[in-house]
């Protein structure tokens, strides 16, 4: 019960009403609205809240405003819109915390997160577009790498982490991987970076790979 009060507490800390407004479209950009199954077309002057969904397509990419600041989602990426804010990194650990949790085998099915809900099906949009699940979960993870470029590193790790679980091929990214790992390693995180790199070691690797990877062990060991 305490965790769920816990968990309960940071996602209404994160999930709070945020308005953007759709400054530049270019190409075909999608967004799955709040709770609903299908996509609609995104255009320029609509205002988006942020418990949307956007996915840009190739070739294309969709610049926001919220209080005065610009963010630009590029092409083949999804995002979450609620993520594009500054978290402090006790909220981050506190994430990290509940995601080990939510990792922990489990025989309950007592529910379905949004976007979960498509596993092994294809999305099926109102403008007739349709994408693999292993396609929208890579493209979440270049969504989460441009919230880095643009200064959200808290906000990328959590997006990182959640895509991983979710959408399982990407765990097997080794490139994706170390990314979110040095993300770790900039703020200081040593044990999560430690982790992350155990984890990355057990995928299936090319000696430079390994090598790479117990390097980084053991220089990440040092420093703790």
């Amino acid at each position: 019960m305490k965790q769920t009060i816990i968990l309960l507490f940071l996602i209404s800390s994160i999930l709070f009403a945020q308005e953007f407004k759709v400054n530049k479209i270019t190409g075909t950009v999608l967004v799955q609205k709040g709770i609903e199954d299908s996509f609609a077309l995104v255009k320029t002057g609509d205002i988006l809240n942020g418990d949307d969904l956007i996915v840009t397509e190739e070739n294309s990419f969709i610049q926001l405003e919220k209080e005065n600041n610009r963010f630009v989602l590029k092409a083949n990426s999804a995002l979450g819109l609620n993520h594009i804010r500054k978290i402090s990194v006790n909220d981050l650990l506190l994430a990290l915390a509940m995601e080990d949790i939510r990792n922990i085998p489990t025989n309950k099915q007592n529910g379905i997160e949004k976007n979960t809900a498509v596993y092994g099906e294809n999305i099926s949009t109102n403008v007739e577009n349709k994408m693999t699940i292993n396609k929208l979960g890579k493209m979440k993870i270049n969504g989460a790498k441009q919230l880095a470029e643009n200064g959200f590193n808290e906000s990328a790790i959590i997006v990182s982490k959640d895509t991983f679980r979710k959408y399982p091929s990407t765990k097997s990214n080794f490139d994706d991987r170390v990314y979110f790992a040095n993300l770790l390693e900039e703020l200081n995180l040593l044990n999560e970076t430690l982790d992350e790199y155990n984890s990355i070691s057990k995928l299936s690797l090319t000696k430079t790979q390994q090598t790479f990877v117990q390097n980084k062990i053991e220089e990440i060991s040092i420093k703790q």
